[in-house]
C-alpha cells in the first residue's frame, strides 16, 4: 500500500521526500537506477517528513519492536522506534553481531545472503514492525519476517521509503507486475506500507 492511497494523496511531504532522493544511473551495475537515500538524509525537512509519516501511522498500533534491516533500515528505524516508544532491533549481515545470534538465509538473484539477530532481543508475543529503505523482490523483508516469527514475535507490517509503483509505463508493465507480485507474495501476506515510488519510473513516459 502506498501512503498516497491511504489518506495522504496530495500531501506535499511525499513530493518533498521523492525529490530529495537522488537517482544514480547504472549503479552498482549497468541497468540499475539506484535510489540514493543519503541525499534524503541531507535534507532535514524531508528526513523529518519521512519519519513523521511512519510515526503517525504506527504510534497507536501497540508496536514494541522496530526491526531495521542492514544497512539503510538503520537510518530510519531508530528514530521511528524512539518516537513510538518501542525498542530498536538491528537485523544484521553475518558476523556483525558479537553475541549469540539466530540466522535466516535468503536467496538473491545470484547466490544467497543471511540476516542475523541477537538471541533474546525480541520476546515471544511482541508486536514488531520491519523497516527498510526499499523493496524490490521482497527477499530481504521476507527473511526479516521469518526471523522475527521464529522467536515468537507478531510482525504487524513492513514499512519502506521506496517501492515499486503500480504500472504506469506500457514498456515495463509486465516486468513490474511480475516483480511487484513476487515481492509482495514473498512477505507471506504481511501488509506493506510504502511512501514513494522510484523516480525513474515516474519520469519514463
Amino acid at each position: 500500500m502506498f501512503a498516497a492511497e491511504n489518506g495522504l494523496r496530495g500531501d506535499p511531504r511525499l513530493q518533498a521526500i521523492s525529490e530529495a532522493i537522488r537517482v544514480v544511473p547504472h549503479f552498482p551495475k549497468p541497468g540499475i537506477m539506484f535510489q540514493d537515500i543519503t541525499t534524503l538524509l541531507l535534507d532535514h525537512k524531508a528526513f523529518k517528513h519521512t519519519v513523521d509519516i511512519f510515526v503517525d501511522r504506527y504510534r497507536d498500533m501497540d508496536i514494541s519492536v522496530v526491526a531495521g534491516v542492514e544497512a539503510r533500515g538503520f537510518m530510519f528505524g531508530p528514530s521511528i522506534a524512539l518516537a513510538i516508544g518501542a525498542k530498536f532491533v538491528p537485523l544484521r549481515k553475518p558476523r556483525k553481531l558479537p553475541g549469540e545470534v539466530i540466522s535466516e538465509a535468503y536467496e538473491l538473484e545470484y547466490g544467497t545472503d543471511c540476516l542475523e539477530m541477537h538471541v533474546g532481543a525480541v520476546q515471544p508475543g511482541e508486536r514488531a514492525l520491519v523497516i527498510d529503505d526499499l523493496i524490490a523482490t521482497g527477499g530481504t523483508l521476507s527473511a526479516a519476517i521469518t526471523l522475527l516469527e521464529r522467536v515468537g514475535a507478531e510482525v504487524v507490517e513492513c514499512g519502506c521509503v521506496v517501492g515499486l509503483p503500480e504500472v504506469k509505463c506500457y514498456a515495463v508493465e509486465l516486468l513490474l507486475m511480475i516483480v511487484t507480485f513476487q515481492g509482495q507474495c514473498r512477505l507471506n501476506g504481511k501488509p506493506l506500507y510504502i511512501l514513494v515510488e522510484p523516480r525513474e519510473i515516474n519520469n519514463c513516459c
